[in-house]
């Protein structure tokens, strides 16, 4: 084994360690920060054994900053321009026309970097049916889901945010073509995953792809 990849595994290792670290501190945007670069250097090298465990840590500091201390209060709408560099407030927030999907994951991104905890849902304007279209992305990945109005347009309860969330989620994982060998599904899995960060269910197909793509390459 080369000086580069025996530096990248130990680059892994001290990433996992300290994400680790943060998480028993329950720092939970530290641990996710960690996570997110080790599961970065993982794929690169094609570690798929440490990326099941990296998985694990990237869900339980996702679970941990949204959880319902931190995440409370009405769900908050944004529908005028922000700054570039503009931080969202801590809570739920919807991010609705005439703003657009790239502007609701730079709102979540900054936010989430200077550890605000939030949760950002980003719709389109309604259908002619009524659907509300969802939408979410990330680079080479985006996921749309339609859903039924809320009750109250301007009052969207928390029940009907944490809904959409979880359809977009949902969708993702539907989406992605059921033949793709063992790497690919990874990769379209990482995509959803970065997109949908706060569904448990994609976390665990990403886990699931990765356990496989380990043993078909043992």
């Amino acid at each position: 084994m080369g000086d580069n990849e025996t530096g990248r595994a130990k680059q892994i290792e001290s990433l996992l360690q300290r994400a680790a670290c943060a998480l028993d501190e329950r720092n939970w945007f530290e641990a996710e920060r960690h996570a997110e670069k080790a599961m970065e250097a993982a794929r690169a090298r094609c570690d798929w054994e440490a990326m099941i465990e990296i998985v694990d840590q990237l869900q339980a500091a996702r679970v941990g900053r949204r959880d319902p201390s931190l995440i409370k209060g009405a769900v908050r709408i944004l529908e005028e321009p922000v700054e570039e560099d503009a931080v969202l407030e801590p809570g739920r927030w919807l991010i609705q026309p005439p703003l657009v999907g790239a502007v609701a994951r730079r709102l979540r991104l900054q936010s989430l970097e200077r550890d605000v905890p939030v949760l950002v849902l980003c719709r389109e304007p309604t259908t002619r049916i009524g659907l509300v279209p969802l939408v979410a992305i990330a680079p080479g990945t985006t996921v749309r889901v339609h859903v039924d109005p809320p009750s109250n347009e301007r009052k969207p309860t928390a029940t009907w945010f944490k809904n959409g969330i979880q359809a977009l989620g949902d969708a993702a994982i539907e989406q992605i073509d059921p033949g793709l060998n063992a790497e690919r599904r990874v990769d379209a899995l990482l995509g959803a995953v970065n997109a949908i960060p706060d569904h448990n269910g994609v976390h665990d197909q990403l886990a699931e792809a990765c356990r496989i793509a380990n043993t078909s390459n043992a």
